[in-house]
C-alpha cells in the first residue's frame, strides 16, 4: 500500500530571504538616522548588530566565520532593531549589552527563533530603560551633539519637521518618510498585515483626540509609527489570524497612549506592545475560524468569555502596579529642552525649591546642602545658550553641561567639547570666571565662549546670593575714580567710575569692541541708569541685553576697589611713622590718621632707584586710602619698592591700633 501523505503549503520563502527583506526595508530609516544624526548613529547601530550576530555565534557554539556569524539573518535584524531604537547619544556599551540581553534572554532562553514570546529588541530596550535610564533618555538634536529632549516631552506643536525626521528622538524613530517606505516595502512583498500598523495607528489617533492629546503629535512625535510597522508586526510575536491582529494592533495604539498619558513612561511602545505580545496565544486561539457546520460547546464560550474579562484585568493590573511601583519622577524640561538633572545629581531623591523665579535643584542630607543643579541661558553669537550647572554644598562646580544653542557648527558649536567644559570644574563663587583668568576660549569662537563663561559667572553668583545672601558690609565708597572691566560681547569692555561723597557720581564706557549700532543703546542708558539708582542692579537695554550687563558687570569690578567696609574705627588719631627694607634700603613712611580712618600717607625717606620705583610711591599709598586697608595689590616693575611701602604702613597702623603717635 503506498505512503499517504497530507498536503503541505509550500513557498520559496525562507528566513534568510525573509530577514533580508526586513534588513531592506529598515534601511531607510537606517539612511535618514546616519543624515540627521550623523555617522555616531552608524556607529550604533552596527555596534548593536555585530554584538547580537557574536552573541548568538557563541551560544550556538558555531565557529567564528563571516557565514557562521551571519546565519539565518535574524541575528543581525535583531541587532538593527536595536541600535535603531536607541538615542545617538548612548555610550558604546549600551548597544552592545541591549542586543546580549535580547539574544540570550529574550530571544536564545525560549529556545530560539519562533519560540520566544516578546519581541527581542524591545525587550532589550524595557531592560535597557529600567536598569540604566539615563543611558536612553538623553536625544541629540539632529545636526548636533546637544541634548535636549523629544516632542513627546515638550508638547511641540505638529509641524512638516516631523514627517521628515528633523526632530529629537532615536536613530531610526524619527523620519516618518523613511518609516512609510520600509513599511510599504514590506507590504508589497506580503511580510505584514495591514491591520496592525493600521489598528496601531487608527487607535492611537482615537485615544489621543479622546484624551485631549495632539493626535498627529502622538503618532509622528516618538517611535509609535516605527512600532506600528516594524515593532508589532514581528512574525513570531504577533498574532496568526487576521481578527486578532486587528485586536493586537488596537490594543497596542491604546496601551501607548494610556500609557503616556496616565504613567511615568512618556513613550510607552516598549511596554504596551510587551503587554500585547504576552496574549497573542490567547488571542488566536480566541478568534480561530470554527470548522464548516461546528459550534463552540457552553462550556468553552464561558470559558473563552471568562479568560477575556481576566486579561483585561490583568493588563489594567500590570499597568497600575508598574505606575505605583516605579518612582513618580517625570524628566525635566525647562523651554522645550530636557534637563538631565538625576543623572547629574546621582540621586532621584530631589527637591526643587524656586527663589525669584529660578528653580533650583536640590540635595540635601539632615537639612545640609549636599549638592545643587541649576539651568542658565545667555546670548550667543547667533542666540540663547542653555547650560546646565551642577555644584557642591558650598558652591564648587561640579559639571558643566551645554544644553541648546544655535552657534556655528566648527565654531561655536564646539563649546560642546569636553575639554573645554571642563574647565569650569572646580571653580567658585569667589572665582573671577572670565576668558582673561581662568578659562580658554575656543580659537575661532571667542564671542560665543566668552558668552558661556559669563552666563555660568552670572547663575553662580545668583545662586550663591539665593542660598547664602550676601552680608552687606560695606558703609559707601571711598571717594575716587576707579577703572574696572568685564567681558563685552566681542571682547573686554572697560569703564571709569567716578565716587564723590561715597556714592557714584559718574559713569563712562573707555572702551569697548561690541556690536556697533547695538552696543551704543546700552552704552549711552546703561551708565545714567547706574548714577540714578547709585546701584549695578538695573534693566538692560531691550536689544543691548549682552552690553547692558557688561556695563554692570565693569562697574562692579570698579567698585570693588572703593569698598569701605563698616568696621569700628581700630586706629587712634595722630600721625605714625614706620620704616621696611626695601630694593635700596630702607623705605620711611608717615600714615595720619582722623576720625579713626587712614587720611593720608607721605614718603618720608627712602633710597630707591629713581624711575623704576616712581610707580610705587605713586599707586600704592592712594590704594591703601582706599582700601583703608594695607590689603592690595603690589606694583610690576616695582615689586620690592610697593611691599616695602606696604609693610612700612602696617608698622605704623601697628602703632595707632595701641595709640603709640610718633613724637
Amino acid at each position: 500500500m503506498p505512503k499517504l501523505t497530507g498536503p503541505f503549503l509550500r513557498t520559496e520563502e525562507s528566513i534568510e530571504s525573509i530577514m533580508r527583506d526586513v534588513a531592506i526595508a529598515l534601511l531607510p530609516s537606517l539612511i535618514a538616522g546616519v543624515i540627521f544624526f550623523g555617522f555616531r548613529a552608524l556607529g550604533i547601530v552596527l555596534l548593536a548588530m555585530a554584538a547580537a550576530m557574536l552573541c548568538e555565534a557563541l551560544l550556538l557554539h558555531s565557529r567564528i566565520s563571516p557565514r557562521k556569524l551571519l546565519g539565518d539573518g535574524s541575528a543581525l535584524v535583531t541587532g538593527m532593531f536595536v541600535g535603531l531604537i536607541l538615542p545617538s547619544s548612548a555610550a558604546w556599551w549600551v548597544p552592545v549589552l541591549g542586543s546580549v540581553f535580547a539574544i540570550a534572554v529574550v530571544k536564545m532562553a525560549f529556545g530560539g527563533i519562533g519560540y520566544n514570546i516578546f519581541n527581542p529588541a524591545l525587550g532589550a530596550r524595557a531592560f535597557l530603560a529600567l536598569g540604566f535610564t539615563g543611558s536612553v533618555v538623553h536625544y541629540f538634536k539632529p545636526f548636533e551633539a546637544v541634548t535636549t529632549a523629544t516632542p513627546l516631552l515638550t508638547r511641540s506643536p505638529f509641524d512638516w519637521a516631523f514627517v521628515w525626521g528633523n526632530i529629537p528622538g532615536s536613530i531610526g524613530e524619527t523620519s516618518a518618510i523613511a518609516i512609510l517606505l520600509g513599511g510599504a516595502f514590506l507590504m508589497v512583498r506580503s511580510h505584514i498585515d495591514w491591520r496592525i500598523p493600521g489598528g496601531y495607528i487608527g487607535a492611537a489617533l482615537f485615544f489621543a483626540w479622546l484624551w485631549g492629546m495632539d493626535p498627529w503629535v502622538a503618532i509622528f512625535g516618538g517611535g509609535l509609527l516605527f512600532a506600528a510597522f516594524f515593532m508589532a508586526t514581528d512574525m513570531v510575536t504577533s498574532p496568526v489570524t487576521p481578527t486578532a491582529r486587528l485586536l493586537f494592533g488596537i490594543g497596542c495604539g491604546f496601551l501607548t497612549i494610556f500609557l503616556r498619558k496616565y504613567t511615568v513612561f512618556p513613550e510607552g511602545v516598549t511596554f504596551a506592545i510587551l503587554l500585547m505580545n504576552a496574549f497573542v496565544p490567547l488571542m488566536d486561539k480566541f478568534t480561530m475560524p470554527l470548522r464548516f457546520g461546528e459550534g463552540i460547546a457552553r462550556e468553552s464560550r464561558f470559558r473563552n468569555a471568562a479568560t477575556a474579562v481576566v486579561m483585561g484585568v490583568v493588563v489594567v493590573a500590570l499597568v497600575f502596579v508598574a505606575h505605583i511601583a516605579l518612582p513618580d519622577v517625570q524628566p525635566v524640561v525647562v523651554d522645550g529642552t530636557y534637563v538631565p538633572v538625576a543623572e547629574g545629581l546621582g540621586t532621584e531623591n530631589y527637591s526643587i525649591e524656586v527663589i525669584d523665579g529660578t528653580s533650583y535643584y536640590v540635595v540635601r542630607e539632615n537639612g545640609e546642602l549636599k549638592k545643587a543643579a541649576f539651568v542658565g541661558s545667555q546670548p550667543g553669537y547667533n542666540g540663547p545658550i542653555q547650560f546646565f550647572v551642577i555644584v557642591d554644598g558650598s558652591g564648587v562646580i561640579q559639571r558643566v553641561e551645554l544644553l541648546a544653542h544655535q552657534e556655528d557648527p566648527g565654531l561655536g558649536a564646539r563649546l560642546t567639547e569636553a575639554s573645554f567644559l571642563a574647565q569650569f570644574v572646580g571653580k567658585d563663587p569667589e572665582s573671577s570666571l572670565s576668558i582673561r583668568d581662568d578659562i580658554e576660549a575656543i580659537s575661532g569662537a571667542t564671542v560665543s565662549s566668552r558668552a558661556l563663561v559669563t552666563g555660568v559667572r552670572q547663575a553662580l553668583q545668583r545662586w550663591e546670593q539665593d542660598f547664602f545672601g550676601v552680608e552687606d558690609e560695606m558703609e559707601g565708597w571711598a571717594d575716587g575714580t576707579y577703572t574696572g572691566s568685564a567681558d563685552g560681547f566681542n571682547d573686554v569692555l572697560t569703564v571709569e567710575v567716578e565716587v564723590v561723597d561715597g556714592v557714584i557720581a559718574s559713569v563712562t564706557v573707555v572702551e569697548h569692541s561690541d556690536t556697533p549700532g547695538f552696543a551704543e543703546r546700552a552704552i549711552e542708558a546703561i551708565p545714567g541708569r547706574i548714577v540714578e539708582a547709585n546701584s549695578t542692579e538695573v534693566e538692560a537695554v531691550s536689544g543691548a541685553t549682552y552690553t547692558s550687563e557688561a556695563i554692570m558687570a565693569a562697574v562692579r569690578d570698579a567698585l570693588a576697589d572703593a569698598e569701605v567696609t563698616a568696621e569700628p574705627a581700630a586706629w587712634a588719631d595722630g600721625t605714625y611713622t614706620a620704616a621696611a627694607e626695601g630694593y635700596g634700603g630702607p623705605v620711611e613712611m608717615q600714615v595720619t590718621v582722623v576720625d579713626g580712618r587712614i587720611d593720608s600717607i607721605d614718603v618720608v625717606d627712602h633710597s630707591e632707584t629713581p624711575g623704576l620705583s616712581d610707580p610705587a610711591f605713586e599707586q600704592v599709598p592712594d590704594a591703601i586710602i582706599n582700601a583703608q586697608s594695607t590689603d592690595v595689590d603690589s606694583v610690576s616693575g616695582a615689586t620690592l619698592t610697593a611691599e616695602a611701602i606696604i609693610e612700612a604702613v602696617a608698622r605704623a597702623l601697628e602703632k595707632a591700633e595701641s595709640a603709640d603717635p610718633a613724637e
